[in-house]
């Protein structure tokens, strides 16, 4: 014997009530898995992601509040189901478009930490190339410190850091040393400068 139309209509809208649930809860958990937070990055990748879970949020809400309606209005088995089978297939558009964005989410997370570990290759690169700078112009400053002492000890002069500087780099450089030995008797007054070549090598010039 066939069911009654009513019997139909009653069993119809309790499976489509179920399986609008069940979307319905499913979107639920990928939106609050996986939520960017506001504070972590002021990127717009990552701000408009937080716009879409926000509307995502809202569309959600928004279909669980139509069910409610359409559950209140008593107008009959029959146009509850309809109503229902139309929530479903949105409750089921919004479930894909959850899932959408939680993979692109997923994807963007993939790609920023790319970016950070390579920044973070590119800064312990800057600090390797700086320690080799400085290791350079500490024995490029030994040098001519060095080079002006034993010409002052040998021609019974002195020496003292002068023009022109040298920049090896930010905060890094390298000062000329002069070398002057006063007249003493038929010896003239001698000046020399301990400095660098354009290719930074020690050079010591009389002046």
């Amino acid at each position: 014997m066939a069911a009654e139309p009513q019997t139909s209509n009653v069993s119809d809208i309790g499976l489509l009530r179920a399986a609008i649930d069940r979307a319905a809860a499913a979107t639920e958990v990928t939106l609050a898995g996986h939520r960017p937070s506001s504070a972590d990055d002021d990127s717009r990748p990552l701000a408009e992601r937080l716009a879409e879970h926000t509307e995502l949020s809202r569309q959600l809400g928004a279909l669980r509040d139509r069910v409610a309606l359409a559950e209140g209005r008593n107008e009959g088995p029959l146009a509850l189901r309809a109503e229902l089978a139309t929530l479903l297939s949105f409750a089921g558009t919004l479930q894909a478009d959850a899932d959408r964005w939680r993979a692109a989410g997923e994807e963007l997370e993939k790609e920023l930490e790319r970016q950070r570990a390579s920044e973070r290759k590119e800064r312990q690169c800057r600090v390797v190339e700086r320690e080799k700078l400085k290791g350079r112009r500490d024995a490029l400053q030994s040098t001519i410190l060095q080079t002006g002492s034993r010409m002052a000890q040998q021609y019974r002069g002195e020496c003292r850091r002068t023009v022109p500087v040298f920049s090896l780099g930010e905060g890094l450089t390298v000062c000329s040393v002069s070398v002057s030995c006063p007249r003493r008797g038929l010896r003239f007054a001698r000046l020399w400068l301990v400095t660098l070549t354009g290719s930074h090598d020690v050079l010591v010039r009389r002046e």
